[in-house]
C-alpha cells in the first residue's frame, strides 16, 4: 500500500492546482510524474516543533515587535526545522516512490519551483522549504499565526520549466477558463489561473 503522505497525482486531493493538473491529464494533456507530499504536519508533531517554536517566539510580539529577538527566533526556528527528522519509514517511502527518477522540481502548492537533481536532494529540498516558512518576511506576513499552514508540496519529475503559450491556449479552451501553463520539454508541469485567479 502506498504511503498516505506521498500520493501520486491521480490519487491526490483535488484542490487548487492539483485539481487543474488532474483535469489536464484526464483531458489527454501530457503531465509530468507528480506526487503530492503531505508530511509536514506529522513532521512538526513528531519533532515537537509547535511547542519548541512557540517558546522561541515568546516575547517577540508585544505592543511593539522586538526586532532583535525576532531575527534570533527566526534563525533558531529555521535551524530547528532543518535539524529535525522525518520518520525513517516516511523518508524511505518517499525515496522508493521516486526511485530511478529525476531531475525534480519541488514546490509548495501554487509556489515556485526548487530544482533537485536526485531523489535525496528532493527530500532535502522539502526540508529547506519547510524551514523557509520561518524567514522573517514569511513570519510577519502570516502574523499573528506563528506556524505555517500545512499544505501539500509537489514533487515533480522535471527540469527547468517555462511558460508554454500553446498549452496555455489549448488547455484554456478545454477547461473553459483562462490558465497559464508551464512546461518542461513539452510536458505540463505547472498550471495557474490567469492573473492568479
Amino acid at each position: 500500500m502506498a504511503d498516505p503522505g506521498i500520493i501520486p497525482l491521480e490519487r491526490a486531493p483535488s484542490l487548487g492546482e492539483l485539481a487543474l493538473l488532474q483535469r489536464a491529464k484526464a483531458l489527454g494533456f501530457p503531465v509530468v510524474p507528480t506526487w503530492a507530499v503531505a508530511l509536514e504536519e506529522e513532521f512538526y508533531r513528531l519533532n515537537n516543533l509547535p511547542e519548541r517554536i512557540e517558546r522561541l517566539f515568546a516575547g517577540v510580539f508585544g505592543v511593539r515587535v522586538d526586532e532583535e529577538r525576532l531575527l534570533w527566533a527566526a534563525e533558531e526556528a529555521q535551524r530547528s526545522v532543518r535539524e529535525s527528522y522525518l520518520l525513517p519509514e516516511r523518508a524511505e517511502a518517499f525515496l522508493e516512490a521516486v526511485k530511478g527518477r529525476g531531475p525534480f522540481v519541488v514546490r509548495p502548492l501554487g509556489g515556485g519551483p526548487h530544482p533537485a537533481p536526485t531523489p535525496q536532494e528532493a527530500l532535502f529540498a522539502l526540508k529547506r522549504l519547510w524551514a523557509g516558512a520561518f524567514r522573517v518576511e514569511a513570519i510577519l506576513e502570516r502574523h499573528p499565526r506563528l506556524l505555517p499552514p500545512f499544505i501539500p508540496y509537489l514533487v515533480q519529475e522535471a527540469g527547468e520549466v517555462g511558460e508554454d503559450p500553446f498549452f496555455s491556449l489549448e488547455l484554456s479552451k478545454a477547461l473553459g477558463e483562462r490558465v497559464v501553463v508551464f512546461a518542461h520539454r513539452g510536458v505540463v508541469v505547472r498550471i495557474e489561473w490567469e492573473h492568479g485567479g
